[in-house]
């Protein structure tokens, strides 16, 4: 038998860890058919026409196809082709495929990652946008080289010049940069004489060098001919720091000298493949997302970069491992397709980025809010239970996920409402969501294949053929059912398994036969195993076609006409058990159709691809199914499943069919990985962490490497999916806490677990048992776990319209909600280099507040050490979520320091917000609401949902807290934050070829504070206030008739001779000495009105 377990190993198509195949690439290991081109030439025959009223013109307007050339023995040259090509004029892709022979392998159309089906059309559609006119040009008369540049008309000068050198074939990107001025600035003051001040005042110039941005190293390209295999080779600057990689586990957020993989699949506890958990880099997660960013490249200059390769299978790189001024890009499979990216700054390039691979939906409000999830919650008690021992512990709860033990048998899209189980679940569903309490359930792409008429969804996959068949490439090896072998890693070893001797330990066990499938074109017979013997063999529907896909959107109906609200997608690259597959999923030679791009001829689709060229793209298909589903729910007319209670009468069939009142409302998805571009779709949750220091340890730094590629919504599950030993059924408390008060700004929060690991279930845990606790730290630890994480669950939901300022910025421009201080201080150089490591631990949410938290057990840090970036100046946070107004500020600490704090836990009450250190930067200005059970839901038209009476939530008044120093604008957005029709579609660019519905029904409300020395004695605050949108007529209901404006004074300015003023509208005003500060009250209809208001405080300087 081992023969067979041999000719697996020696099979190409199968996946090989990144060091490993650049091993294999350095050492010649593929039987030197190992190619390089030496040389580059350029063709006008080469470049493909198209007719355009009856003129030919090139299909690629933007970009040219040069011809590589490698000298051979006695033969002639080996030629292939390489598509450059312009996508804005400072966007370029390279596209190779080793394969390719004639002029006619590329195509105009794009991948799906990509937001609009052809490159020509996202050229189009991005310029009459932006009013952009631009073209670019191939200078071919320069000795040794080809010139490509883009142009914008007008300028007449180059934006991006590409130095193509034709002997040896090399590529150096160049544009001009400017100097990024990061120096002490000097203002004149205002006291000075305006006949004077020209004397004394001068205007520098700006600083413009033209330098080079990218460049490859000399004969950068390497592939393998007898495959598709393909490297590139790029120099980078010696300065240059790298960060983003997606989901990539590790340490640091700069990351170099490594290996990394891009391959997702169900890789548990981030060891599979190399065994070392998630501290190691090089582990392939559950996501696919090969972006990263360059900065710091040119210090001084105003210049990022950033990279990305579309590539649906293998991505290997080599970050500086094997030579510290290169990295190495390798896609295994399929044409190589990379796109560069070059910015001024990190916000401009986000912008431009996710206008090409498409801006984030605008997610629910309640999506920011605090959500519990458990693998355990198996019956209707055990979740109602959850959500009142919430509301008895004052403990805010936004929704509960309940995982695949609501199904009836792990059947998807069922629910088990046998007694016992979730009889009657839409009176449970109602009953929660008066509460304030929204729900999902858990769907994975896997339908249960035992027979049951009562089944519909695998009933009609059978009946239509919407499942993936069995059909395989054997690559004429002929080989047998049983002499096939799978292949998978495992805390660092690779195992075969023999698929016709072994099955997963499931309850009932799986008597299918693999020879009764086996490449058949039957159904192709798989299984999800959730361990313990849970779980089902089944079928998989064929994703990768478009009715199919529209066929498993309707499938959602019957959940949703029960009452689930939002969608967790689960096991999606699809997992499957390791005894069907290879990776813990299809085996890599199943046939699959191939929509790889979008508007793929049918006939194209229909050529099927191994299941490894085309790794991804299922999940992002799935993801796509899902999301148009729920957006098309309200147009289904059909009850999809079998529910007495739902239709005992035809008034109740009635109500139970209609999901009109869904129209137009926002949809959610929170899924386990997919693919770039998927953040279109879905939230990601980085998939199945456990209970250790370790995952706490990178839990932050892989939400802002997320959140540099556009990724709004994403985190770990708080606390730990799985249970270590000796911890079992608990999470470590102390553990437990410092996850909370890290998580507790960071978009995504939710508390999830293998077992119950409720934060009240600490305290009730420690009641029952307290005299079995002999270690009083122990049981002091167990005591504070539920205190403390409600207290920062509390201040995160009084901070919530902060973070829904962040998400709604998102949805425009791209900026992450939680931001790296590499995003919000680009003018401290520290962080890259003396001051980097904070870079790990610390971010902010949106600009101005601060979040330091402690990743370690507390023996590790009795002081804790926090770097506060310069040049501003920070105040300890004294924003509390029960206190009305806060505490007077603590001096003000100079930007630049770094400074110890005492963060040990404790259960003093002044003391429980310095657990986790917070600081707010000066002159910020923070919006900051009641904390309330749950996030109110503001249905457009009322609440219609069949059977709830709901009363409407009371308005939740706004206090900006506005804070001395610098100048500042703050944009704040109200909307009913439910409904698609207050999505920001004005102002970004539309790329789909659907009509633009109804939305910008929102308010944008400006606040601007600008401080002024008018004497040498005077110091002048002045703040406006003006809603510069009014799309939203009900602002009243969502923020109340009052807006309150807190001005915190330092010390040093605060006395009772402040004097206050103000414009348009009468204003009520109070003086606070106890806190230093000055509380100004006005109507919100002043804002709302066209000027909006204007406050100035004069006081002493």
């Amino acid at each position: 038998m081992a023969e067979f377990d041999e000719i697996k190993d020696r099979d190409p198509y199968t996946f090989i860890p990144a060091d490993e195949f650049f091993n294999h690439i350095d050492n010649d290991l593929f039987d030197s058919c190992i190619r390089q081109p030496e040389r580059a030439s350029f063709d006008e025959a080469d470049q493909p026409k198209i007719q355009i009223n009856g003129e030919a013109r090139n299909v690629f307007q933007h970009g040219k196809i040069f011809r590589l050339h490698e000298p051979l023995e006695d033969e002639p040259d080996e030629e292939s082709l390489l598509l450059i090509e312009f996508i804005r004029p400072q966007v370029w892709r390279i596209r190779f495929n080793p394969a390719a022979a004639s002029k006619c392998c590329f195509k105009d159309e794009n991948s799906r990652a990509i937001a609009c089906p052809s490159m020509s059309e996202l050229i189009t559609k991005l310029d009459d946008f932006e009013g952009l006119d631009w073209r670019v040009e191939l200078i071919s008369n320069v000795p040794s080289y080809y010139i490509l540049q883009s142009v914008k008309t007008g300028a007449e000068k180059p934006e991006v010049q590409l130095w193509i050198q034709k002997r040896p074939f090399q590529i150096t990107a160049i544009r001009p940069v400017k100097n990024s001025r990061i120096v002490e600035k000097f203002s004149i003051p205002s006291t000075i004489d305006e006949a004077i001040r020209p004397q004394v005042d001068f205007q520098p110039l700006q600083g413009v060098e033209k330098a080079v941005i990218w460049k490859t190293k000399p004969k950068p390209l390497k592939y393998v001919s007898r495959g598709s295999a393909t490297i590139l080779s790029v120099e980078t600057p010696a300065t240059a720091h790298y960060m983003g990689f997606g989901e990539q586990g590790g340490r640091n957020l700069f990351k170099s000298n490594t290996y990394m993989n891009y391959f997702n699949f169900d890789n548990m506890k981030y060891q599979n493949v190399y065994g070392n958990g998630p501290l190691d880099e090089r582990e392939p997660l559950y996501h696919t997302e090969p972006f990263w960013m360059e900065v710091a490249s040119h210090i001084g200059f105003q210049s990022v970069l950033a990279t990305m390769i579309d590539n649906y299978s293998h991505t290997c790189l080599d970050v500086r491992k094997t030579h510290q001024r290169t990295i190495r890009i390798a896609t295994r499979f399929n044409e190589f397709n990379c796109m560069i990216v070059a910015a001024d700054k990190i916000s401009e390039l986000l912008n431009v980025y996710t206008s090409i691979v498409g801006k984030p939906s605008l997610k629910p409000r309640y999506v920011l809010g605090y959500h519990q999830g458990c693998y355990g919650y198996d019956t209707k008690e055990a979740v109602m239970q959850c959500a009142q021992n919430y509301r008895d512990a004052q403990f805010p709860l936004d929704a509960i996920h309940i995982d695949v033990d609501i199904q009836r048998e792990h059947k998807t899209f069922t629910i088990d409402d046998r007694p016992g189980h979730f009889p009657k679940p839409k009176e449970m569903f109602d009953t929660l969501r008066k509460q304030g309490v929204k729900c999902c359930t858990n769907i994975t792409p896997h339908i249960n294949s035992a027979e049951d008429p009562e089944y519909t969804t695998l009933n009609e996959l059978l009946d239509k053929n919407y499942y993936i068949e069995d059909r395989r490439d054997l690559a004429k090896s002929d080989l047998r059912p049983w002499q096939d072998r799978y292949h998978y890693w495992d805390y660092g070893r690779r195992v075969v398994t023999n698929p016709s001797e072994t099955r997963p330990d499931y309850r009932i066990p799986d008597k299918t036969d693999l020879s009764v499938t086996y490449n058949s074109g039957k159904p192709f017979h798989g299984g999800v195993y959730y361990g313990w013997g849970n779980g089902a063999p089944g079928y998989y529907p064929n994703l990768n076609n478009h009715e199919v896909r529209e066929w498993w959107g309707k499938q959602f109906k019957y959940l949703f006409e029960c009452g689930v609200e939002f969608i967790w997608q689960d096991m999606t690259s699809p997992c499957i058990a390791p005894e069907y597959g290879d990776m813990k999923s299809f085996p890599f030679r199943l046939l699959l159709d191939s929509d790889v791009r979008l508007n793929e001829p049918y006939e194209e689709v229909a050529l099927k691809r191994k299941a490894i060229e085309i790794w991804a793209l299922y999940s992002y298909n799935l993801y796509e199914a899902t999301f148009n589903g729920l957006q098309n729910l309200h147009l289904n007319g059909t009850l999809a499943g079998n529910n007495d209670e739902l239709i005992t009468t035809n008034q109740a069939l009635t109500e139970a069919n209609e999901l009109s009142w869904r129209k137009g409302r926002r949809n959610f998805i929170i899924g386990r990985g997919s693919y770039i571009g998927s953040h279109k779709f879905a939230g990601l949750w980085t998939g199945d962490n456990a209970s250790t220091w370790d995952f706490l340890s990178t839990s932050v730094v892989q939400v802002l490497g997320l959140g540099l590629s556009g990724n709004a919504i994403s985190g770990q599950d708080v606390g730990g999916f799985e249970f270590i030993e000796p911890d079992h059924n608990w999470a470590n408390p102390e553990l437990l806490i410092r996850w909370y008060g890290a998580y507790s700004l960071l978009p995504w929060f939710r508390k999830d677990g293998k077992q119950f690991q409720e934060p009240y279930a600490y305290d009730q845990h420690y009641r029952d048992n307290m005299h079995h606790f002999h270690d009083p730290r122990e049981a002091f630890l167990f005591r504070a776990v539920l205190p403390v994480c409600r207290y920062y669950v509390r201040l995160r939901y009084s901070l919530m319209q902060l973070l829904y300022d962040a998400m709604f910025e998102n949805a425009i421009t791209g900026m992450p909600v939680a931001r790296s201080m590499i995003i919000t201080d680009d003018q401290d150089a520290t962080l890259f280099f003396e001051n980097k490591w904070f870079t790990n631990d610390q971010y902010l949410v949106g600009n101005d507040i601060l979040v330091a938290p402690p990743l370690r057990a507390e023996a590790f840090f009795d002081r804790h050490e926090v770097y506060l970036p310069y040049p501003d100046e920070w105040f300890p946070i004294n924003l509390y979520p029960d206190e009305p107004l806060g505490t007077a500020l603590n001096p003000a600490i100079e930007g630049g320091s770094r400074i110890f704090c005492k963060c040990n836990i404790s259960l003093e009450d002044d003391h429980i917000p310095r657990i986790t250190p917070m600081y707010i930067r000066e002159g910020a200005i923070i919006p900051k609401i009641e904390t309330r059970a749950s996030t109110p839901d503001w249905y457009p038209n009322g609440y219609p949902h069949a059977g709830i009476e709901m009363k409407a939530p009371e308005a939740n008044p706004i206090t900006f807290h506005v804070y001395p120093g610098k100048d500042n604008i703050y944009t704040m957005y109200i909307d009913d934050g439910i409904s698609t029709d207050s999505e920001p579609l004005s102002k970004i660019p539309n790329l789909t070829n659907d009509p633009t519905p109804n939305a910008d029904k929102y308010c944008e409300v400006r606040i601007k504070q600008v401080t002024m020395i008018n004497t040498e004695e005077k110091c002048t605050r002045v703040l406006t206030i003006e809603a510069i949108r009014n799309g939203y007529e009900k602002y009243e209901q969502i923020v109340g008739g009052e807006y309150k404006v807190v001005f915190w004074h330092k010390e040093s300015a605060y006395s009772n001779d402040i004097v206050v003023g103000g414009s348009l509208g009468p204003m009520s005003v109070q003086h606070l000495e106890r806190i230093r500060a000055t509380v100004v009250k006005f109507a919100t209809d002043i804002v709302h009105t066209k000027g909006g208001i204007t406050i100035t405080l004069t006081y002493d300087n």
